[in-house]
């Protein structure tokens, strides 16, 4: 009986020390966690996380538009004036807008496609040979019929048929204040950039 009771004592003593090692281990493991909980608690408000500040909402400012332009185009309206010369090209088939005007005072360009600006480009001040013209860009849509063209423009230079076997057959106007591109009865181009002298007839 000795030698058992000895070993199941033993036994004991070693299971002892285990549960009491396992228990400081938990112990010490409940204590980092207390210890890192209050961390959290302490720097986010008692629990209560704050929320983050709403975005901010940065508004246009307003713009009073003109009747034929957009947002974009009234706003530099305001801010620029009427350009000194612009082109307009339309897709017939999809109607899509590009416009270029031309400020030459200012020596840049700026682009609007559909309406909407998208860009900018230095430019080299014309105004000593292009004079700036008294056009407004809303002055010109796709309905604008050649006979329209004329009681806003004046009688035309001339006309020529522009006929390209890769493309259907389009009709140059020459007007003293703009050059129009026609294709099939429909306007597709203008630009006011000329310069009536040197257009001469072919």
């Amino acid at each position: 009986m000795g030698p058992w009771r000895y070993n199941h004592a033993m036994d004991r003593i070693a299971i002892s020390a285990c549960v009491r090692s396992a228990a400081t281990v938990i112990a010490m493991l409940l204590a980092a966690a207390l210890v890192a909980l209050a961390f959290t608690l302490s720097i986010s408000g008692c629990g209560e996380a704050e929320s983050p500040p709403p975005p901010v909402e940065v508004e246009e400012p307003d713009v009073e538009y003109i009747e034929g332009l957009s947002a974009d185009q009234s706003r530099t309206v305001a801010e620029l004036g009427y350009p000194d010369h612009f082109f307009i090209s339309i897709d017939p088939a999809s109607s899509d807008r590009v416009e270029r005007w031309l400020y030459f005072s200012e020596e840049k360009a700026i682009d609007f496609d559909n309406g909407r600006l998208f860009g900018e480009e230095p430019i080299a001040d014309e105004s000593a040979e292009y004079p700036p013209t008294d056009l407004r860009p809303q002055d010109f849509d796709t309905l604008l019929s050649p006979g329209e063209a004329s009681q806003l423009l004046g009688e035309p230079l001339y006309t020529q048929e522009v006929v390209d076997s890769l493309m259907p057959e389009n009709t140059i106007v020459v007007y003293g204040k703009a050059i129009l591109l026609y294709r099939e009865g429909q306007l597709i181009g203008v630009d006011t950039q000329v310069s009536p002298p040197q257009l001469n007839p072919p």
